[in-house]
C-alpha cells in the first residue's frame, strides 16, 4: 500500500487530503478504506483523470444511501471525479468496497466498477502520476515507462483491463497517445 509520505513526496503537501477519524467514521466505510482515507490520503488533483475538487453535486464525501428493490441497503461515498466533467463521479461502495465511476447524465445514472477497492484506486492514481511526472521531465522515456506502467497496473487489477471499453483501459490508451480523449 502507498504511504502518506509517498503521496506527499509525489503530489506535494498541499495536494493530498486526509480525513479526521471522526469524519471517516461518519462515512461508514470498511476498515481498509478508512485506513486509506485517514492515513494515506487522496490526491486533490491527479491529472488528467482524478480530482477531489469537483464542481456541482454530488459533492466530495457526499454519502448516498440507497435501498434496492430487494431491500438491500447500499451506501456510496463520493470520492472525486474526472477533472472538468461535472457529470461523472468516482464513488466508493462502503459495503462492497468497489470504486465505481458513475455517469450522472441522462435519465438514469450508470456506473462501472473501475477498481476492486480504494487501495488499488489510489495505487493506480499514484503510479499514473509518477509516470506523468517522469515523462514530463524526460519525454524520451515515455515508451519504456508506459510499458512498465501498463504491466504494473494490470498486475494490480487485471479486471480493470479486461475489456477495451473499461475506464482504465481507455485512460491508459489516452495516456499512451493511442486515444485523443476518453
Amino acid at each position: 500500500m502507498i504511504t502518506h509520505q509517498e503521496m506527499v513526496d509525489l503530489y506535494g503537501p498541499d495536494n493530498v487530503v486526509t480525513l479526521a477519524h471522526q469524519e471517516v467514521d461518519r462515512l461508514g466505510v470498511a476498515p481498509q478504506d478508512a485506513e486509506v482515507l485517514a492515513n494515506v490520503g487522496l490526491p486533490c488533483i491527479s491529472a488528467p483523470f482524478f480530482t477531489t475538487r469537483i464542481h456541482g453535486g454530488p459533492e466530495f464525501l457526499r454519502v448516498i444511501d440507497v435501498t434496492t428493490r430487494d431491500a438491500t441497503k447500499h451506501r456510496e461515498v463520493i470520492v472525486g471525479g474526472p477533472p472538468g466533467d461535472s457529470g461523472m463521479r468516482f464513488s466508493l461502495s462502503a459495503y462492497e468496497r468497489f470504486v465505481t465511476l458513475m455517469d450522472l447524465g441522462g435519465t438514469k445514472p450508470r456506473g462501472e466498477v473501475v477498481n476492486n477497492n480504494l487501495v488499488e484506486f489510489v495505487e493506480f492514481l499514484y503510479r499514473i502520476e509518477m509516470f506523468t511526472q517522469r515523462v514530463t521531465a524526460d519525454p524520451a522515456v515515455k515508451e519504456a515507462r508506459f510499458d512498465d506502467l501498463q504491466r504494473a497496473l494490470t498486475g494490480i487489477d487485471p479486471f480493470s483491463f479486461e475489456l477495451p471499453e473499461n475506464w482504465w483501459a481507455m485512460a491508459l490508451r489516452q495516456l499512451g497517445g493511442d486515444d485523443p480523449e476518453i
